[in-house]
C-alpha cells in the first residue's frame, strides 16, 4: 500500500494506520461478521486490538482501544491506553479484548510479500498485519496482509477494503 501521506502526516503512524483500518472495516459488514450461539450476525462497530512490543523481554502485550470515527478522539483514547497499559509485560494488561475487537499487528522490522497465521475455521474476524515500510521514488510503501475467513467474506470484500484503505491513507 502507498502510505506516503499517512507516514508523512502530522499524526503518529501506528495509531493513524490502526484508525484507518478500523474506519474502512466498519463500513463493510462482511468484516464485522460474528457467530454467537450458532447465529450469524454483524457487530455494529469493531474496535482495534493491537500489539505493543517490549524490547527488553522480546514479548508482546495486546491492547485494545475503543474506536471513535473522529481520529483526534480515537488518538486521545489510544494514547491513554498505551500510557496506562503499554509498559506492563503481560499478554492482556487491559484485560481480554472485547469480542468485537479486530486484530491489527504492526511489525516494522518485518518485510514480506505474503503473511499467514492459522486462526482456524471458526475464526471469522479478519486479521491485519503490517510490516516494514519501504521508501523509494518519493513513496512510502507498506506491506499489509489481510487474512479473512472465506465463510465471512470473499475477494470482493477484500478488494473493497483495500480500495477504501487506499483512499483513507492518501487523505490523512
Amino acid at each position: 500500500m502507498n502510505v506516503t501521506a499517512l507516514e508523512q502526516g502530522p499524526a503518529p503512524f501506528a495509531p493513524a494506520l490502526i484508525h484507518a483500518i478500523c474506519r474502512v472495516a466498519n463500513r463493510l459488514s462482511a468484516l464485522r461478521v460474528t457467530e454467537q450461539a450458532g447465529e450469524v450476525g454483524y457487530w455494529e462497530e469493531i474496535w482495534p486490538a493491537y500489539t505493543v512490543f517490549h524490547p527488553d523481554s522480546e514479548t508482546f502485550s495486546v491492547l485494545w482501544t475503543e474506536y471513535h470515527p473522529d481520529f483526534e478522539m480515537f488518538l486521545e483514547r489510544y494514547r491513554a491506553d498505551v500510557e496506562q497499559y503499554g509498559d506492563q509485560p503481560v499478554l492482556f494488561p487491559k484485560g481480554p479484548s472485547p469480542a468485537h475487537a479486530r486484530n491489527i499487528a504492526i511489525a516494522p522490522w518485518l518485510d514480506f510479500t505474503a503473511f499467514n497465521l492459522d486462526y482456524g475455521r471458526e475464526y471469522l474476524m479478519p486479521v491485519f498485519t503490517a510490516g516494514h515500510c519501504r521508501v523509494g521514488d518519493g513513496r512510502v510503501l507498506l506491506p499489509l496482509a489481510m487474512q479473512a475467513n472465506h465463510a465471512a467474506c470473499d475477494g470482493w470484500h477484500v478488494t473493497q477494503f483495500f480500495a477504501g484503505l487506499g483512499e483513507e491513507t492518501t487523505r490523512k
